[in-house]
């Protein structure tokens, strides 16, 4: 499952997939598709797939790979966070009051 949400968020994004925070590539501010419903699918994939991994072999190897990677994406959103507020400045701000970071929207 997080594989196809990955997948999903990679397809949905088109043009503006960036590896990392982008200097000087221009993006658009995706919000439809699966964006419609969690800010971060691609890292929302990648938790299931390490979650999966964890609950496969379940032991205290792949539970310390799960934890650092699981840290290591989400410090990895809060920096594009604040490049992306500003990038997009208000049309950022506002999808954020509507969306959650992983999953669910919120209620208007």
């Amino acid at each position: 499952m997080g594989d196809q949400i990955f997948l999903l968020s990679v397809l949905c994004m088109k043009d503006s997939w960036r590896a990392g925070i982008p200097d000087k590539d221009k993006t658009e501010l995706v919000t439809s598709g699966i964006y419609r419903f969690s800010r971060n699918p691609e890292f929302l994939g990648f938790d299931m797939m390490y979650f999966g991994v964890l609950l496969m072999y379940c032991n205290l190897l792949t539970g310390f790979f799960t934890a650092f990677a699981v840290v290591t994406l989400h410090l990895q959103i809060l920096q594009e966070e604040k490049y992306l507020a500003g990038v997009f400045g208000k049309e950022y701000r506002e999808y954020r009051k509507r969306v959650f970071r992983y999953l669910g929207r919120k209620r208007s």
